[in-house]
């Protein structure tokens, strides 16, 4: 999970201290996040508090201040360097995508989930202009309050427990799983849903690479199928990559053995 490797040819970007034997960039990751709900950790880290934020794909970690937000937390990087680091994680470009994080605090590490888009307010000497969120379980957005799915599934994943919420998602849940994966360009939160066919189907492991942005809606499910062990459910994509603005109608046939297995998706019409 950690790419030590990438974390070593930072060294030329982030000079360590000469008695450190990794950059300063780097966080040694030993164990997944823990999932806590949005208010407990509100008290964990109260606003002003200063803290780490790892991320899980790479180890690189940078300080971040928290300044303000109630239903989720607003934070700044504390410095350029840590402006620095952020902005590498996105490969030199700001962006709205979420990523999964860990953050270490009073003995815990708790598993949450960022994007990385400046906007709003800013007060600290950090050139970073603005600030931006990080979601918890169960927090959610200022203005609509709503739950939003791409940082919960980021969230999941910081705690090792995407297969565990696709035991037990309905069909519907497990679609969500694929579009939000989609959506982020990231396959390892639809894996779980996904059989080990489609994971070899480079027509299907293609969709998660090239979109820049996405909105999808779920329609409401088939009664073609038996309902108990099989389902058909269409989602309506509106997505840009490489090409401009696609428009597509996705079909998803979904099975499970029996009541108590987790829906698959054993086919993709696109």
């Amino acid at each position: 999970m950690v790419v030590i490797l990438l974390a070593a040819c930072l060294s030329c970007i982030y000079p360590s201290k000469a008695d450190a034997k990794e950059p300063l960039t780097y966080f040694p990751i030993v164990k997944k996040g823990e999932v806590l709900e949005w208010d407990e950790v509100n008290k964990l880290l109260p606003k002003g508090a200063t803290f780490k934020v790892v991320d899980l794909e790479t180890g690189f970690y940078f300080q971040v201040q928290r300044r303000a937000g109630n239903k989720h937390a607003d934070v700044q990087p504390l410095t350029r360097d840590d402006t620095a680091v952020l902005k590498h994680l996105y490969n030199g470009k700001w962006s709205w995508n979420r990523r999964a994080i860990l953050i270490p605090v009073k003995g815990k590490m708790i598993a949450g989930s960022m994007h990385g888009m400046p906007h709003g307010a800013g007060a600290l000497e950090n050139g970073f202009p603005g600030h931006f969120c990080i979601h918890f379980l169960g927090s959610s957005t200022h203005r609509s309050r709503n739950i939003d799915p791409s940082h919960q599934f980021m969230i999941l994943k910081a705690g090792g427990q995407l297969a565990k919420y696709a035991s037990g998602a309905s069909a519907k849940q497990a679609v969500s799983m694929f579009l939000v994966g989609m959506k982020q360009q990231d396959i390892q939160i639809a894996k779980p849903i996904l059989t080990p066919a489609l994971l070899k189907d480079t027509k299907i492991t293609s969709l998660f690479k090239g979109i820049t942005s996405m909105q999808y809606e779920i329609k409401p499910q088939s009664s073609r199928y038996p309902p108990i062990v099989r389902t058909q459910i269409q989602a309506r994509i509106k997505k840009y990559d490489e090409s401009g603005l696609q428009s597509d109608l996705y079909t998803f046939l979904l099975e499970r053995k029996s009541m108590t297995d987790g829906w698959k998706i054993i086919k993709i019409r696109l």
